[in-house]
């Protein structure tokens, strides 16, 4: 079964995307689009802060992060500081190129110089190349990763020099206390416990920090470092915490007696997640191996792929089935059906090159809302070819909700962020292709639908309500 892009417009450059209502994307112009602001209103939109993360931070006293404000006009014309910026981030993009490439060739000389066996076990190119291109992304933008508390309106945010802030959208203030430590550095993934809502586990490139948080606005002690290798992964059910790197191990850990017991050694690992239960563990290695266990007798099973490592995931809410995007297989999202026994079954992928924005590029991230209603798609940064600032948001529906071998999601539509902001004009801004986004997170409690958050690659955090209108309430 195919989806139907013929009816799909992406929002003009002069729009902004505030809102989903009745499943309709909402889009302003400017702060006098009467029309659009008062079908928000009506709808009870809330009006949310605007967040501004900066490069650069200047400690102690650090920055000033954010001010309250919705939507401004839009300048006729680029400022000076806009040409300046458009023009380093250019100048940034040709030299990330130019040294990926570099690398790329120089990696693929020693190959063809040393004996197989000597590239096997002494070096391992594809892992160094891998690496070497993971710390250039979490380098590269003001905050790289966000994740929302699992019951409290509160996310936690990273910023490049591995700095963690958190902010109460209760108070709308920023805690006054961030998150640092001379241990935690290369930043790469974070999560926190589900029903442990003190505890936040950070993956770095010494092993893992474990924070101890009180929630009333000041931290509670320092973290307690459990040693792995460079984290690509890690993941957290009720009970346990799960970490993969690239060194090839998956670890089980038990954070009370700061022990672990390794799953595997043989597999770089590049994506790690538990089920919503806690009834499987879902994994994806670097040479597009895929595995998954079971977590009553910890017994495996190889999942027959298309060889590609997997980039990102995200499972459905009832954990009987798995979105994904694989590194390699550009503009498509596979959909795998898990059973409770055990089985699996790829249902009919989802291919995006319909979407004139989206086709060939690379997924970045998945993220489902906790309602399992809205699928919502980030792409990798590709602007030396293309524009990728676009969201794209799909309604999605549980396996048993649809007959078998039926698309899981339907209606795609795109969604646009804020232009780049001039941290000297806070209401500025530019008329130049828009920010991409760098990471999702959905609000673990909304009322009145779901909320969505994204760091942009200026540093602005946005919050896109997805709303039923009084009528459907």
């Amino acid at each position: 079964m195919s989806l139907d892009f013929s009816q799909i417009l992406a929002p003009s450059l002069n729009e902004i995307s505030i809102a989903e209502i009745d499943g309709k994307i909402l889009n302003l112009g400017s702060s006098k689009d009467q029309k659009n602001l008062s079908q928000y209103v009506n709808s009870e939109g809330i009006v949310f802060p605007n967040l501004q993360i900066p490069y650069q931070l200047s400690h102690p006293d650090l920055v000033h992060l954010g001010t309250r404000r919705v939507v401004t006009d839009l300048p006729i014309s680029p400022t000076a500081y806009g040409r300046f910026m458009d023009s380093m981030k250019r100048s940034i993009d040709e030299q990330l190129n130019q040294t990926q490439t570099y690398i790329q060739e120089i990696t693929q000389n020693i190959r063809n110089i040393l004996p197989s066996f000597l590239n096997e076990y002494i070096f391992n190119a594809d892992t160094e190349e891998y690496m070497q291109s993971l710390r250039m992304k979490i380098d590269r933008y003001p905050a790289k990763i966000i994740d929302w508390h699992p019951y409290f309106s509160i996310f936690a945010v990273v910023h490049r020099v591995d700095v963690i802030f958190l902010y109460d959208l209760r108070v709308e203030g920023w805690f006054p206390e961030v998150l640092e430590n001379s241990l935690q550095k290369e930043i790469t993934c974070m999560a926190w416990k589900p029903l442990g809502g003190n505890i936040l586990a950070v993956g770095c490139r010494s092993g893992i920090c474990l924070w101890e948080l009180s929630l009333e606005q000041k931290k509670e002690s320092v973290p307690t470092r459990l040693h792995s290798w460079m984290l690509q992964s890690l993941t957290c059910d009720i009970t346990s915490l799960a970490t993969g790197s690239a060194d090839g191990s998956i670890i089980l850990w038990d954070t009370a007696l700061e022990t672990g017991i390794p799953l595997t050694r043989s597999r770089k690992v590049t994506f790690l997640s538990w089920s919503p239960v806690g009834e499987f563990l879902f994994s994806s290695s670097l040479d597009g191996k895929i595995e998954m266990w079971e977590t009553q007798r910890w017994t495996s099973k190889t999942i027959t792929s298309n060889g590609y490592p997997i980039e990102t995931g995200c499972w459905t809410t009832d954990g009987r089935a798995l979105f994904l995007g694989f590194n390699g297989r550009e503009g498509e999202i596979h959909v795998l059906s898990v059973s409770p026994n055990f089985d699996y079954e790829w249902l009919p992928k989802i291919d995006l090159s319909p979407i004139p924005e989206c086709a060939g590029i690379g997924i970045e991230q998945l993220a489902i809302d906790p309602n399992g209603e809205r699928l919502v798609v980030c792409f990798k940064d590709t602007r030396l070819f293309k524009d990728t600032e676009l969201l794209v948001v799909f309604d999605a529906k549980l396996p048993s909700q649809v007959s078998k071998k039926a698309n899981l999601l339907n209606f795609p539509r795109t969604m646009r962020g804020p232009a780049w902001s001039d941290p000297d004009d806070q209401g500025a801004f530019f008329a130049q292709a828009d920010p991409k986004p760098i990471s999702l997170s959905f609000a673990k409690q909304f009322t009145r639908g779901s909320l969505l958050s994204t760091v942009w690659e200026d540093g602005q955090i946005s919050f896109i309500p997805f709303l039923y209108s009084k009528v459907n309430k």
